[in-house]
């Protein structure tokens, strides 16, 4: 499915996501060791989705003056 996905969306666009795996280490330890989770947590996360939002939206940005 990792394969396809990178197909579908190319590589480029693909590569913004490994910065997901920090926040799914972290949802998963608050899941199933029961892990507390912490502020400084919630502020990485906002971080993380607010970079890949900036760049994706840059990124359609320059498609439309391109195109």
């Amino acid at each position: 499915l990792y394969i396809k996905g990178n197909e579908l969306i190319g590589a480029n666009r693909a590569g913004l996501f490994i910065n997901l795996v920090p926040i799914f280490g972290t949802l998963l330890s608050v899941l199933i060791v029961g892990e507390q989770f912490q502020p400084y947590q919630a502020f990485a996360l906002a971080l993380v989705l607010g970079g890949i939002a900036l760049a994706e939206y840059s990124g359609s940005r320059a498609a439309l003056q391109a195109g």
